[in-house]
C-alpha cells in the first residue's frame, strides 16, 4: 500500500475500527444520480461486474468557501490510493449532494488538495438531496455515509458519520472490501 498521506487534523479523525452501524433496506441505495453532463446513473449499473465503495459527502455548508474540509480530504485521499479499490475489483462513487455546480467546485477544491491529479472515479450529483433523504441521512447538509456493495448489489458494510468528521479510513474500507475477495485456493 502506498504511504499514507497526511490532511492534519480532518485525517486524524478517521477511524481505524469502523464498523457498521445503520441498516440499509435493499433497494434503497439505487437512487438515480446525475454526472457532470447531466447524464443519469444507477449503482445498479455496477451489478455483476464490481463491488462498489460508495462516499456521501456533505455538499455545501456553512463553513467559508462551502466546501466541508473533511469531504475534500476524504476525497483527495481516495484520488491518491484509487488503485487500492481498482487491485480489489471495487469501483469508487462519490456522491456529492447540491447541484451541479457546486459539485463542479467540490471537484476543483479536491483536485487542488490531490495537487491536480484528476479524479479515476465518478462524482454523482443528488439533486436537491433525494437520495440523502431516501437514505435517512440529510442533517444541516448531508451527514457523511460509507456504503460498500458487493458485486451482487448487497450492502456488507454501511457507515453514517455521527459528525461532519465521522468516517472510517482507508484501511477500515480497504478491510471491507478484502472480506469480499475470494480466499485463493
Amino acid at each position: 500500500m502506498p504511504a499514507p498521506i497526511s490532511y492534519a487534523s480532518a485525517e486524524s479523525s478517521f477511524k481505524d475500527d469502523a464498523a457498521t452501524n445503520t441498516n440499509v433496506a435493499p433497494g434503497v441505495l439505487d437512487v438515480p444520480l446525475l454526472d457532470r453532463q447531466g447524464q443519469i446513473h444507477r449503482l445498479a449499473d455496477f451489478q455483476g461486474k464490481k463491488h462498489v465503495a460508495l462516499f456521501f459527502m456533505r455538499g455545501m455548508t456553512k463553513e467559508p468557501g462551502g466546501v466541508c474540509p473533511t469531504c475534500s480530504a476524504q476525497t483527495a485521499r481516495l484520488t491518491a490510493n484509487h488503485g487500492e479499490f481498482t487491485k480489489r475489483g471495487a469501483e469508487v462513487v462519490v456522491v456529492f449532494p447540491g447541484t451541479q455546480d457546486q459539485a463542479a467546485q467540490f471537484i476543483d477544491k479536491v483536485q487542488a488538495e490531490a495537487k491536480s491529479q484528476s479524479m479515476p472515479f465518478s462524482v454523482l450529483v443528488d439533486v436537491d438531496f433525494k437520495a440523502v433523504e431516501r437514505l435517512g441521512i440529510r442533517a444541516d447538509a448531508a451527514k457523511p455515509a460509507t456504503f460498500i456493495l458487493d458485486k451482487e448489489g448487497q450492502v456488507r458494510f454501511a457507515y453514517v458519520g455521527a459528525t461532519t468528521s465521522d468516517r472510517p479510513s482507508l484501511a477500515a474500507i480497504l478491510k471491507q472490501l478484502d472480506a469480499l475477495v475470494p480466499a485463493k485456493q
